[in-house]
């Protein structure tokens, strides 16, 4: 990995901190011990109005971290969004902030990108801390994938992370993906009509559509927690991720093909709603719930989102209602 300059870094890691302390401090210690110093990589954090004094700690302790505090709440692309707009490295590496990266994950992805141009994304394996893989990319959520998604459960042709050799997906996790920073610039940044969730989705199908590559490299991991600041809003974050999946499918496919794609994605949590509702009847429900099952009620609801859309308010509406109360939003 070379430097592309005096002034200039090869990769910014791009972080967003959202009154999640304890999480980004142990992921800006983990960065800043393994590049902190380092010309060729930046190490970017932007505080979205955490009210938790993440941002003064992190001020204080790793001083020669990039801090852009940010007085409101903003989705995540808008989040990385200010980021790309503030920094000028050839390469973005988005990355959560309860994620934890190995000595040599960026050398490694720079190289793969720097050595083949057609790749505008690369995502590593998102792995639990156990070691165990994550599915981190998928296919494109079309009417047809939502089909088979349906009629097998999501356990046939979804998932494309499950190979132990680097390939082409359709899309990979915002959680970990590196961007080449003029593709992303060419064809626009994260859409902020997204506020989470779909907007990498959204990416990768504009960059595919334009003839760029996104790769999946299961060589470089990646330990993911998962779910991070909105852990603590499950239904706002469901109906979060069905307003995105309404918008995706809407800007992406036609009128029938989107109402095709919801209809059979509100089948398949109808059919998971009643195959929980069995289990829970079983004498071992109760233990077979309290792991990362879903319980039937989170089924139901997932399954009104996709036939209906959002019923209730989203991550979004607690955001306005903070910043009308907290602080002036973006102009």
């Amino acid at each position: 990995m070379a430097c592309s300059g005096d002034a200039v870094p090869d990769v910014t890691i791009s972080i967003v901190n959202h009154s999640n302390r304890d999480q980004v401090l142990e992921c800006v210690e983990n960065l800043d011990r393994l590049y902190g110093g380092d010309p060729r990589v930046e190490i970017a954090v932007l505080d979205n109005g955490s009210d938790d004094g993440s941002a003064a700690l992190i001020r204080e302790r790793f001083p020669s971290i990039r801090l852009i505090e940010q007085h409101y709440w903003a989705g995540f692309g808008a989040n990385h969004n200010t980021i790309i707009g503030a920094t000028s490295s050839r390469y973005v590496f988005v990355l959560n902030d309860d994620t934890r990266v190995e000595q040599g994950t960026v050398e490694t992805m720079v190289r793969a990108m720097d050595a083949d141009s057609t790749i505008a994304v690369l995502g590593p394996s998102l792995v639990y801390g156990g070691g165990r893989r994550q599915p981190s990319a998928w296919r494109y959520p079309t009417p047809a994938v939502c089909a088979l998604w349906a009629l097998t459960m999501g356990s046939i042709g979804i998932v494309q992370s499950n190979r132990d050799e680097p390939r082409d997906v359709d899309w990979v996790s915002g959680s970990a993906m590196m961007l080449r920073r003029s593709a992303i610039e060419e064809l626009g940044l994260f859409d902020e009509n997204i506020y989470m969730y779909m907007e990498e989705t959204d990416l990768c199908r504009r960059l595919t559509k334009a003839g760029h590559r996104i790769v999946y490299t299961p060589h470089v991991q990646v330990t993911h927690a998962q779910w991070g600041s909105t852990a603590s809003r499950p239904e706002h974050r469901t109906n979060e991720l069905w307003r995105s999946r309404h918008y995706y499918w809407h800007k992406h496919h036609s009128v029938v093909g989107a109402r095709a794609a919801a209809v059979f994605d509100g089948v398949r949590y109808s059919v998971g709603a009643l195959c929980a509702e069995v289990l829970t009847r079983l004498p071992f429900g109760d233990r077979f719930f309290s792991g990362q099952a879903m319980p039937p009620s989170e089924f139901r609801l997932n399954a009104r989102c996709a036939f209906h859309g959002p019923v209730g308010p989203g991550l979004r509406e607690l955001a306005a209602d903070w910043n009308a109360t907290h602080a002036a939003p973006p102009p």
